[in-house]
């Protein structure tokens, strides 16, 4: 499983104590929404600077990098996720970096199937990027494509974060069943982190060139949102209309008419 899929996917758990038992507190705060960056791919060293801000993820597009500069790039070790964007630039045609350790590929639909070829392991992600207006009928068929998807990206990245844009982003999570997973700006306020995460995300991308301080910023800003409240479930109520013979009038009950006769 790959190491970024299986941090969205741990959100979704219930980390509630076995009855009888008692959770010992931490003194690690509770995250609730990941973040992950957008990589340039130079200088070398901002993969690892990356690294040490506790960003869950790094996502890199390869567009204007030579394959040898790509694999240079990826060979660096650190303790971080990485993924790969397929799709763009001269070694963006879905082809697996030789030697390099790919945790996740980011593509979207126009992507050729035949570019995933070498991407199909269970040990890689797949995180397909969708329009969040897209019909529902699309979204559900998200569940059964080959071969897999484990996460959908959708495009956050808006002037003004409005309540329009959330409710297609809850419902881009409710049909397609997926971790949603949104490009967003860096400037976003705890109030809009925290509608993103009741809209159904569960990591939000910052654009490259965000610094690592403000990456650790919003981590910060991340781990002082209160906790999601746990939503009790509604249960639909089927509206079913009444079919059957009208009650038989019994003699000597009241009608309610004039009970007078004309003279």
């Amino acid at each position: 499983m790959s190491k970024f899929i299986d941090k969205l996917n741990s959100l979704n758990k219930d980390a509630s104590p076995a009855m009888g038992f008692r959770r010992a507190e931490s003194g690690e705060k509770h995250l609730s929404l990941l973040v992950a960056v957008e990589l340039s791919g130079k200088p070398e060293d901002e993969l690892k600077e990356a690294a040490t801000t506790g960003a869950a993820a790094g996502i890199l597009d390869p567009a204007g990098l030579s394959a040898a500069a790509l694999i240079k790039y990826l060979k660096t070790k650190v303790d971080m996720p990485a993924g790969l964007v397929l799709g763009g630039g001269k070694t963006g045609t879905g082809a697996k970096a030789e030697g390099s350790d790919i945790d996740f590929i980011v593509f979207d639909m126009n992507l050729p199937v035949k570019s995933l070829e070498g991407n199909e392991a269970e040990t890689v992600g797949k995180i397909l990027r969708l329009d969040s207006k897209m019909e529902p009928g699309l979204l559900r068929a998200v569940n059964n494509l080959y071969p897999g998807v484990d996460a959908v990206m959708v495009d956050m990245r808006l002037p003004v974060l409005t309540i329009e844009s959330l409710m297609n982003c809850r419902r881009v999570a409710d049909f397609s069943g997926q971790p949603v997973v949104a490009l967003a700006g860096k400037n976003l306020a705890p109030a809009e982190l925290a509608a993103l995460r009741e809209a159904g995300v569960k990591c939000v991308v910052l654009p490259a060139g965000t610094t690592a301080a403000e990456t650790v910023a919003l981590i910060e800003d991340i781990k002082a949102l209160p906790r999601p409240a746990k939503k009790k479930e509604k249960k639909g109520v089927a509206i079913v209309p009444r079919m059957g013979l009208a009650t038989a009038h019994k003699e000597g009950e009241d009608d309610g008419g004039d009970d007078d006769n004309d003279d």
